[in-house]
């Protein structure tokens, strides 16, 4: 009936009349049920009275608003008839609803997460999952929010397995629902009784058990270390010591997996397979697991998120390897070792394991072997633990053959692994091999990265560089260098230095065996590497002796890819330091090969750089195998160029006689080809000799053809001065003073106009000389004191010695010791003998021991002067210097006149007499020139 009522209308009707109201009755009838049947049959009944949506026309805001709230009431109803139907284990036939629900309200998370459970409870878990994705999906893209925390607990029993999905909340009360817990996995390697050495790295994996490291305490999150290095480095027995050592505190379990990074028996595992492994290990059921990666990753998160657990992951091959396997635990622990870096493990704290010390591996064998045969053979245990790189793995080895053949003795042992052609097949024992560990880092690299590492043990130095590789193997430099890094990264090389590399001892021996399986591709590799040090040595012997003479011969060498010269002498020498060894290897490589040609020219090429750093003895080698090598090769211009290089060396070591046969064949090689030039050289040097036997008549007229032949061709004012600088000398000790002071002088001028400190230096000790001669001491001693501060300024920018400092300070001690300033003439001496101890110049050194003795009989101190003359006579008779043993023996005989008594003079009675008189010889000639390059 409808009635007015004020302004308005309305219809009255009765209870049963109404939808609306039948539909709340029957939701409150719903409510009051005490059984599911009950509630499902109520639910039914309201939800039986639904047309489809009211006034879905309407333009009221007030009764939009009121259909909406009626609509919400609805759902509600449908979605608990929905969970009451699940109970009653009709998820079949909730599926089918739920779908649409889903579909038409797919924000609503509620409707969602009763699709997973019904899907799940039908046996299709990949599709719950699936729903919980295109959940998580739309409201990060939509809302920009993650699931509610009942979505997600859903989703996590999903994972899990739980047993109380699969049936109804009231049948989980019951007796099956009462299930033991797993037993915490307990599954770590057993800890090794001789354990030995690496206190550091143990106290670093130690530490990171704190529950706060590094004051993350406000954040706390799981801790990683990443332990790597080289096969066989001890990385597993270190791990697992340490896991042992911490198992206490991590009492919800210890797992050890062998991810077979690195291993003979398969392929790496992949992260699904070790989940599977791990999950299995905290109690999942094979069957119960997850196929798809992002859930079975999930799962795995899910049931570590409240344990404490140390896991132990082995063998790891790469970063993407581990990261699907990292709890999310803030209170676990990981450790895991691998061979290469693990860089792109975010959060880990990395542990490179090298080698350990010498000191450690010797402990390592006394453990095994027993102290005392370590002990009765040191020598030998030491050398063995040498040859096996300190590398852990081939110690064991080493002591399980020694355990196993008590009547070997480690120095029996020893001699076999010296072969290093067979050291790798002498370490392996049982199934333990060290080659084949090494092996597996070599098979898992590139072919391309295989072949250099191959080439690159046809290389018969200790370390290289870029350049030097990509030489050896035929590259471009950035290729190279790139690759070299790929194998430090990988573990078979090794960098002590930056840009430099370098191999463990047994790898170097598993290289230099694959080369030698290939001997075509290594000789071929071994010629360009020879052309490429030729090349680079030539480069630098040019701006460390700028003008510097060599022959070219018609057939040049091929030349290596460009690689950029030192930028000036500094930068030169000190790519000469980083590859002296290297350089002396190849150049004896290509002695062995018969390659002469580049015998001869790259030991001319060291020569200068030799010369430069002191080292005497191995500038003398590489001559003489430039020498035999032009010999061999029937090259007079290069037996010419070294037989003079050779004069310097057999100078600065007194060895004259020899220097003087050298010069002297060098000088008719040289005027047998017309070489002016090499003739004026090969003159200048002659004179020097002559200088140092105190011949200076002969020294004079040899240096006087030295200058004509100088004047009629475009020599260098290096060379013109070095004539000058030994005319001088002889000038000044024949007693002709204005003579040496003019030729000293013009050794001045030419230096300065040229730019050459060095040779100025030499020019203002020749003026000393000379000033000191004529009894001008005074003077004498300023230009010494011009040429030792020029010899400062001039001082190389390595912190080296001065050059021509020490001829400097001998002249120095004479002209003190002549004006009676005995305290001052012995610190110039002893100071000069100080410098001379890196720079071999016996004569010299002979002059200043001389003068020094002379001051300690001015002062009355006859015992030490004689001490001191003493070993002038010494290095006079070695080098055959006549004039310095003249002043050693004349100041000998005064010692022993004014000695203590007769038991001083017998112990320094000279061993042996000159073997013929010597004329004699004035005191002023205590500092000699020599022959330099």
């Amino acid at each position: 009936m409808l009635v007015t009522d004020g302004p308005g209308y309305r219809i009255i009707v009765g209870e049963e009349q109404l939808d609306l109201l039948r539909f709340d009755r029957a939701l409150d009838e719903a409510r009051r049920c005490a059984t599911v049947d009950g509630e499902v049959a109520a639910l039914e009944t309201a939800l039986g009275l639904y047309r489809g949506r009211v006034l879905p026309d309407s333009r009221s805001p007030v009764l939009t608003s009121a259909a909406a709230a009626l609509e919400d009431r609805y759902l509600g109803a449908r979605e608990r008839l929905l969970e009451l139907r699940l109970e009653q284990g009709r998820a079949h036939d909730a599926v089918t609803e739920l779908l649409t629900l889903v579909a038409e309200h797919p924000l609503r998370e509620s409707l969602s997460a009763l699709l997973m459970v019904a899907l799940y409870r039908v046996g299709r878990q990949a599709d719950a999952l699936r729903v919980y994705h295109d959940l998580r999906n739309l409201l990060a893209e939509q809302l920009g929010i993650d699931p509610s925390s009942a979505v997600n607990y859903r989703y996590q029993q999903i994972l899990r397995n739980e047993p109380g999905l699969d049936r109804s909340p009231a049948a989980a009360h019951g007796p099956a629902a009462a299930q033991p817990p797993a037993p915490p996995p307990r599954s770590l390697p057993h800890d090794l009784p001789d354990f030995t050495g690496r206190e550091e790295e143990l106290a670093r994996l130690l530490a990171q058990a704190s529950d706060a490291p590094d004051g993350a305490a406000a954040h706390p999150a799981v801790r990683i270390v990443t332990v790597d290095g080289m096969a066989g480095s001890g990385k597993t027995t270190l791990a697992v010591h340490a896991a042992h050592r911490l198992a206490d505190r991590y009492p919800d379990g210890q797992v050890f997996l062998d991810l077979r990074g690195f291993s003979p028996h398969g392929p790496p595992l992949t992260p699904h397979e070790a989940l599977g492994t791990l999950l299995r290990a905290l109690g999942v059921p094979g069957d119960r697991l997850p196929d798809d990666p992002s859930d079975r990753e999930g799962l795995w998160r899910g049931m570590t998120a409240d344990r404490r657990m140390l896991l132990l992951f082995d063998n790891a091959a790469a970063s993407d390897q581990v990261r699907p396997l990292i709890p999310a635990g803030p209170h676990c622990l990981v450790l895991v070792t691998s061979r290469p870096s693990l860089a792109q493990l975010d959060g880990a704290t990395p542990l490179p394991l090298a080698p350990p010390p010498a000191a450690d591996g010797l402990a390592l064998l006394g453990r095994v072997l027993g102290h005392r045969r370590v002990a009765a053979e040191q020598e030998a245990a030491a050398e063995l633990v040498a040859l096996c790189g300190r590398l852990p793995l081939a110690l064991r080895v080493v002591a399980s053959r020694l355990t196993n053949r008590p009547q070997w003795s480690l120095a029996y042992l020893t001699g076999r692994l010296r072969d290093e052609a067979t050291r790798l097949d002498e370490l392996a024992v049982e199934h333990r091999s060290v080659r084949a560990s090494l092996g597996l880092s070599y098979a898992a690299v590139p072919a391309t990265h295989q072949e250099l590492f191959r080439l690159l043990g046809a290389h018969p130095g200790a370390d290289f560089d870029g350049p030097a590789a990509a030489a050896l193997a035929g590259l471009a430099p950035h290729t190279a260098e790139s690759r070299l890094e790929d194998l430090l990264d990988a573990r078979l090389l090794d960098q002590r230095v930056p840009g430099r590399y370098t191999f463990h001892p047994l790898l170097r021996a598993l290289a230099r065996d694959a080369a030698a399986q290939e001997p075509r591709a290594a000789g071929e590799s071994r010629r360009r590497l020879l052309d490429h040090y030729l090349t680079a040595a030539e480069a630098t012997a040019a701006l460390v002796e700028p003008g510097r003479r060599v022959p070219r011969p018609a057939a040049e060498v091929r030349p290596p890819a460009a690689v950029p010269p030192p930028r000036d002498a500094t930068a030169a020498l000190a790519w000469f330091d980083a590859e002296r060894a290297n350089l002396l290897a190849v150049l004896g490589h290509a002695e062995e090969s018969g390659a002469d040609r580049h015998v001869a020219r790259l030991s001319l090429a060291l020569a200068p750089c030799l010369h430069a750093r002191g080292q005497v003895e191995d500038e003398l080698a590489v001559l003489r195998k430039a020498a035999a090598a032009a010999r061999r090769l029937g090259d007079p211009a290069l037996e010419r160029a070294a037989l003079t290089g050779l004069a310097a060396p057999y100078g600065r070591l007194g060895r004259v006689a020899e220097g003087l046969e050298c010069a002297r064949e060098a000088l008719s090689l040289s005027e047998r080809t017309g070489d002016r030039a090499g003739a004026a050289l090969c003159l200048s040097r002659i004179g020097a000799f002559h200088n140092a036997l105190g011949q200076y008549e002969s020294a004079i007229a040899a240096l006087h053809r030295a200058l004509v032949l100088l004047s009629r061709t475009e020599a260098r004012a290096t060379e013109e001065n070095a004539v000058l600088a030994s005319l001088g000398e002889a000038q000044a000790a024949l007693g002709r003073h204005a003579e040496a002071l003019q030729t000293s002088r013009l050794v001045i001028l030419h230096s300065r106009d040229a730019g050459d400190p060095h040779g100025e230096v030499t020019g203002l000790t020749g003026e000393a000389t000379a000033y000191a001669a004529a009894g001008q001491l005074d003077m004498a001693l300023d230009r010494l004191a011009e040429a030792a501060a020029l010899a400062r300024r001039a001082a190389a920018p390595d912190g080296s010695a001065p050059d021509g400092l020490a001829p400097v300070l001998a002249r120095y001690a004479d002209v003190y010791r002549r004006q009676g300033r005995h305290r001052e003439a012995l610190h110039a001496g002893h100071a000069a003998l100080h410098l001379l101890r890196r720079d071999r110049r016996p004569a010299l050194t002979a002059a200043v021991h001389n003068v020094i003795g002379a001051v300690h009989r001015d002062r009355g101190e006859y015992q030490r002067g004689e001490g001191h003359h003493q070993t002038a006579r010494r290095l006079a008779l070695r080098a055959g210097l006549r004039r310095e043993l003249a002043l050693a023996l004349d100041g000998i005989a005064h010692a022993r006149a004014h000695g203590e008594g007769p038991q001083e003079a017998k112990e320094h009675e000279p061993r042996s007499a000159p073997a013929a008189p010597v004329p004699p010889v004035h005191a002023h000639a205590c500092a000699t020139q020599h022959p330099t390059h």
